[in-house]
């Protein structure tokens, strides 16, 4: 259920995205879809459910390799009825369906999950020939040697000082890659299930393949990490590094955080929602999104976490940040879903004045609200009166049919009181309400219009009416008992958790003065070199073998040569009276000189 679409979003053809819970563009057609804010990879899957649920717990899920996003062709699938069980082909066209076999009526649902590939293989031990083989690219191999090395001996040094050593080369970046990224579920298991100390140092990779700068890592940092958090019993430190993030990682904090308080796990909680304070913190260009993705996570969180999702959107850094279209929707959904919490959302309206352009884009929500919660919204957005009589008699006339709405009529006394107050006088329309409604207008409303109007024969003048400050929306006792309980608990978690860090920090200070080789064996090389390498490597052999015989070759014709010069000399110099011999012998030098180029020509191929 928490990546059910909620209807605005699915009839608007955006989603949510199940990696990062940002809200995506989906495609006219077809079931693929890749969100522009994480790079995660999914598809639409449809599920029916009872009209009105209960809220479906958030289950631990199964979570393959990471890192390799692959696409796959989405088929429709059929769907089952939660009344019989029987399957049958949904119409995606239509939010209720009517089951043929038994007729009850379900909701239909619209859920983005996520694209991975198979699981991921357990990194393997490697030697220095392997890492010499690839820094001379002698092979075919897809990650980094050193760090798959440093992986697979943090997962198998027995002596516990000496690995906790080795998790400490994690702050070095050089191991910061596409590697550590892939073989990532398998530390994870260590972090979860190991030494404590050697968990926390191991930890620092999460934050840093987040903060390295390379977006592709994230979709699989986030879903690893979701193969672990949903457990009462985790390491925080894996949620304080998810903190050190983007925007990708707020759904996953968020989500885990409900899933703990769910499962009394208040600790692991709190560390989840401190965790994401620290994100909001440091990714301020990010509060836009990051807002909706708070927004969307409403419809589903509860308790303590319901209490801070609240707190932070009306009173934190994300007031304000909602493109307001999207907060009026949700608003207008949340009131049929969770009515309870849209009193609490209008506070995180958050707009300045506005001409009649604006004034009427604002009361267009009211006109088309299919909701009482849409139509607060928009009462909530009118600040300045229209200068144009016939906007305004129609703002008032809105406001007027919902004056005495239990849920809408707050937003429309405050849009009157407003529009009285930030006029320059209170116009006709505004006049005639007044005269419609007398003394029944809330006090501060008919204060306001009296001061503008001292004489004024609609309301009793007699009156002494004093300044009151203005209504504000306060928590339910409820949600504020849950939101004091949070914050009660976050200050007991923040302290536990720091001094449980120091602690072992300090061991981890101690092994850090230790000489840990990363590669425990010279050779041989575990990884065969490339086809490419050795094909290369033939042709440089052929080369040589052709230099040594051509060497040779030339050698032996040089040889031949100075032995049958030498000849030609002793018979020159026993006949040196003779003109005739000497001249044949001189011929005969210069054929064989002749000779001799031609061959070396030949051999060297020029």
């Amino acid at each position: 259920m928490y990546d059910v679409l909620p209807d605005t979003l699915a009839h608007a053809q955006r989603g949510i995205c199940p990696t990062c819970g940002a809200p995506m563009k989906l495609a006219e057609s077809g079931r693929e879809a890749r969100c522009d804010f994480c790079g995660g990879g999914s598809q639409l899957k449809f599920s029916l459910r009872a009209i009105e649920p209960d809220a479906a717990a958030l289950a631990k899920p199964t979570i393959k390799g990471a890192t390799r996003w692959i696409e796959k062709q989405a088929k429709y699938e059929d769907v089952n009825c939660p009344g019989c069980g029987a399957t049958f082909q949904a119409n995606t066209g239509h939010s209720i369906q009517t089951c043929k076999y038994c007729g009850a009526q379900s909701k239909l649902e619209t859920r983005l999950v996520p694209i991975t590939t198979d699981d991921v293989p357990e990194p393997a031990e490697r030697t220095r020939a392997d890492f010499q083989n690839a820094s001379r690219d002698r092979i075919d191999h897809p990650w980094d040697i050193e760090t798959e090395q440093l992986f697979w001996r943090v997962l198998h040094e027995p002596d516990l000082t000496h690995r906790r050593r080795l998790a400490i080369n994690f702050r070095r970046w050089s191991y910061i890659n596409h590697t550590a990224a892939h073989f990532l579920p398998w530390l994870l298991k260590e972090i979860e299930t190991g030494d404590q100390p050697t968990s926390l140092a191991a930890s620092d990779v999460i934050g840093k393949l987040l903060c390295e700068g390379d977006p592709t890592l994230w979709p699989g940092v986030i879903q690893a990490c979701r193969g672990v958090v949903f457990d009462a019993n985790a390491r925080a430190c894996v949620l304080h590094e998810l903190g050190l993030g983007k925007g990708v990682c707020v759904k996953t904090l968020i989500d885990t955080a409900e899933f703990a308080a769910a499962h009394g796990a208040n600790d692991y909680a709190c560390n989840a929602l401190w965790a994401v304070n620290t994100l909001i913190e440091r990714n301020f260009d990010e509060h836009p999104v990051i807002a909706q993705i708070v927004l969307y996570r409403l419809f589903f969180v509860t308790g303590p976490v319901l209490g801070w999702a609240l707190y932070t959107m009306r009173n934190g850094y994300l007031r304000g940040r909602y493109p307001i279209e999207y907060l009026v929707r949700a608003i207008e959904e949340l009131s049929i879903e969770r009515p309870q919490l849209v009193e609490h959302l209008l506070d995180c309206i958050y707009v300045g004045g506005e001409g009649d352009g604006e004034f009427n884009k604002r009361l267009d929500f009211v006109r088309k609200a299919q909701s009482w919660g849409a139509r607060a919204a928009g009462f909530e957005m009118l600040y300045q009166p229209a200068e144009d009589p016939a906007l305004m008699a129609e703002a008032i006339a809105l406001i007027d049919a919902d004056l005495d709405d239990e849920h809408a009529g707050t937003a429309a006394e405050g849009a009157l009181y407003r529009l009285i107050t930030t006029g320059k006088k209170t116009g006709p329309a505004i006049d005639d309400l007044v005269r419609k409604r007398g003394e029944s207008l809330s006090y501060r409303v008919k204060r306001e219009y009296i001061r503008y109007n001292p004489e004024t024969p609609l309301l009793d003048t007699s009156v002494q009416y004093y300044w009151q400050s203005d209504p504000k929306r306060e928590f339910d006792p409820e949600m504020q008992a849950q939101l004091d309980a949070w914050r009660e608990l976050i200050r007991d978690s923040v302290d536990k958790y720091r001094k449980n860090v120091e602690e072992m920090r300090v061991l981890l200070r101690e092994s850090d003065k230790l000489d840990v080789p990363i590669f425990l064996r010279e050779e041989p090389a575990t990884i065969p070199l490339s086809a490419k390498y050795l094909e290369a490597e033939q042709k440089v052999a052929k080369a040589e073998k052709r230099q040594v015989d051509q060497t040779k070759e030339m050698q032996r014709l040089q040889e031949e040569y100075q032995k049958a010069m030498e000849q030609l000399s002793q018979k020159m110099m026993a006949n040196m009276q003779d003109a005739k011999v000497m001249q044949q012998v001189t011929a005969e030098m210069q054929r064989l000189s002749a000779e001799l180029q031609e061959k070396m020509q030949k051999l060297f191929g020029n």
